[in-house]
């Protein structure tokens, strides 16, 4: 096992409306980094070497991601407001800081979210789950070195 190895817990993820003024999400279990793919365009010819299928490269997405908390109704109406909010709302996932490191690494990215309440038995806790369109660049900033 690694010793740089960290857990989830201590991250935060937060949002906002401006990208300057930053709230955590109430009760998040996990945390929400976007994954980026890349499309392939297919680009075979006549032309093309040996039989071989040729791609260049295409646009990226980080589509669609899951953020997964516990339900309140201060967190539900909060997502609800951003749900109808015009513009598309910030998101800033901080890892918690590893071996040595003085501040965990930052992933920032916009999205348009849709609140959902998770089904749940009898004497469960009740969840709530995010579901998070993003939009644009996912950006990422490694976290500052220990001194």
């Amino acid at each position: 096992m690694s010793t740089k190895a960290i857990i989830a817990y201590g991250g935060t993820v937060e949002r906002s409306l401006d990208g300057a003024t930053w709230a955590k999400i109430p009760e998040c279990t996990g945390i929400a980094v976007p994954m980026v793919e890349t499309e392939y365009q297919e680009a075979t010819s006549l032309d093309s070497p040996n039989g071989f299928k040729e791609y260049v490269k295409g646009l990226k997405d980080a589509g669609v991601i899951s953020l997964s908390c516990r339900y309140t109704a201060a967190g539900y109406e909060q997502q609800l407001a951003d749900q109808n909010a015009a513009d598309a709302i910030y998101y800033r996932t901080t890892m918690k800081a590893a071996p040595g490191q003085a501040s965990g690494d930052v992933f920032e990215f916009r999205g348009f979210p849709t609140p959902g309440v998770e089904q749940t038995g009898t004497g469960d806790i009740a969840g709530m789950t995010v579901s998070i369109r993003t939009t644009g660049d996912v950006t990422w900033t490694k976290g500052a070195a220990a001194v």
